[in-house]
């Protein structure tokens, strides 16, 4: 590899990404083994407790017939049965209101033990070069770099990497997933616009998902400001943090009025965004303007992962 001054420069804070990378790999790696553990352990005490309070029961009320026909059979089978029932109690607790804030708890534990690497990692999850952000290519581009003798810049394997990159549908479908979950633990985005004097603006925002992939609306009154703005189709937008860390953020974005008012999809937004409503009168449902936000990409950015899902181009 013989790279010039400037070119080694960035090939040495690729690397330096790519060391937070696996550090955050560790992190994550680490985190999720004990969240399994901890729900293990969960589930190892009250399938205990439950098959000890339940064999308990069972023999005292079965004694004598169990005197009768000998401990050994009825007794294994007791155990097993008591065994079984207690573990599923177990996990019925886990979805239980308290069964959540417990792992809850210990989730924002061990998430503030990690937090240095996690963020870390975050960090360095997008690196731009030359404006564009090759996060997914940075280690390929790497390991093609320093084993092949072919490539002398950066722009060479980067190109490389691109023309033979294959598709990964289970990556794909992990960023949609993703996607969804994010997307249904939050209804508020912020929407940046810029005025025709090229003022830019933002408005934190309710949104509602729709049955379209990528698509949400979002409504405002016919005398804000921001109709001009929405008008002219020019958006980005990101979600403020949800309790674990979600966020997902676009500039590949269109926005659109849509043939439509408020008082037409009112059950969409008084089902995912309760109250909403409570405060619009029928009348100014009907005045009121929904907006299309269509996606052509978005970044979904969690504690543990960084993806990018693509959506299909509507025809």
């Amino acid at each position: 590899m013989s790279l010039d001054p400037t070119q080694a420069a960035i090939v040495a804070e690729m690397k330096q990404r790519e060391l937070h990378m696996k550090r955050k790999q560790r992190a994550t790696d680490a985190l999720l083994f004990r969240e399994r553990r901890f729900r293990a352990v969960i589930l190892t005490i009250v399938g205990l407790a439950t098959a000890a309070f339940a064999a308990l029961i069972i023999f005292k009320i079965l004694r004598k017939t169990v005197e009768q026909v000998g401990w050994s059979l009825p007794a294994i089978g007791f155990v097993i049965l008591c065994v079984s029932l207690g573990v599923e109690l177990g996990r019925l607790f886990l979805r239980t209101g308290m069964g959540k804030r417990v792992l809850g708890i210990r989730e924002r534990q061990l998430r503030k033990r990690y937090s240095s690497e996690l963020a870390s990692g975050r960090r360095w999850s997008q690196y731009y070069y030359k404006g564009e952000d090759i996060a997914p290519y940075v280690s390929q581009v790497l390991y093609f770099l320093e084993s092949d003798a072919r490539f002398n810049t950066i722009d060479e394997a980067l190109a490389f990497v691109k023309q033979n990159r294959r598709e990964n549908r289970h990556l794909a479908k992990q960023a949609a997933a993703a996607f969804e979950q994010v997307s249904a633990d939050g209804n508020l985005v912020v929407v940046a616009s810029v005025s025709a004097e090229g003022v830019p603006s933002s408005r934190l925002m309710r949104y509602v998902r729709t049955d379209k992939p990528g698509v949400w609306y979002v409504s405002t009154t016919p005398e804000s400001p921001k109709v001009s703005e929405f008008d002219a189709g020019r958006v980005a937008f990101v979600t403020p943090l949800t309790p674990d860390g979600g966020s997902i953020n676009s500039n590949r974005v269109r926005i659109t009025r849509a043939p439509f008012t408020l008082e037409q999809v009112a059950e969409l937004f008084a089902s995912q965004i309760p109250g909403y409503l409570d405060g619009i009168s029928p009348e100014q449902q009907q005045r009121e303007l929904v907006y299309e936000i269509t996606m052509e990409s978005a970044r979904v950015d969690t504690w543990l992962d960084h993806d990018v899902v693509e959506f299909p181009t509507p025809e």
